[in-house]
This record gives structure tokens, C-alpha cells and sequence, in this order.
């Protein structure tokens, strides 16, 4: 069973990619991949070119390809992934 959950929002000026709850995320970054859990610290990082991984408890991994660069921010258990470009 999976552990508490986290507001999460995946956007594109285009259109919302995801916007719901996840338990675990997977983002990359310029420092390396991020690993992001409920109760996350304050964060904001710039984001590249890599696979975003997201389990919301479906029996399937939701996989984004980012495209582009972003920013993510977590703040007060809720996750804003903003990008330029992504699929």
C-alpha cells in the first residue's frame, strides 16, 4: 500500500499535462534526478531534458517525456513542475 499522497501539477503553456495526486515522483534536474516523497522540503530547481516518473497508485507508472527546460517547485506538499515543452 502506498504511503501518503501529494498535490501534484504538470503544466505547459499549451495545456495541463497532469493535475491530481501522486506518492512518489521522479523529476530531472540539473543537479541529477530528484526523488520527491509527501512532506517534501521547500524546494525550487531548474529542470532539463529527461523522464519524469510519477506513481499515483494506479497499477501503472505515469512517464513524461520533458523536451525542454523548466522549473519545478514543492512547497507546503504540492509539487508545480512548469515546462517548456513536454509529451
Amino acid at each position: 500500500m502506498p504511503g501518503k499522497s501529494f498535490k501534484v501539477d504538470i503544466v505547459t503553456p499549451e495545456k495541463t499535462i497532469y493535475s491530481g495526486s501522486a506518492f512518489s515522483m521522479v523529476i530531472p534536474s540539473e543537479s541529477g534526478y530528484l526523488g520527491i516523497l509527501a512532506g517534501h522540503a521547500a524546494l525550487i530547481a531548474n529542470t532539463v531534458s529527461g523522464r519524469v516518473t510519477l506513481d499515483n497508485g494506479s497499477k501503472e507508472r505515469l512517464d513524461i517525456m520533458v523536451k525542454a527546460k523548466g522549473f519545478v517547485e514543492v512547497s507546503g506538499n504540492s509539487v508545480n513542475l512548469l515546462l517548456d515543452e513536454a509529451c
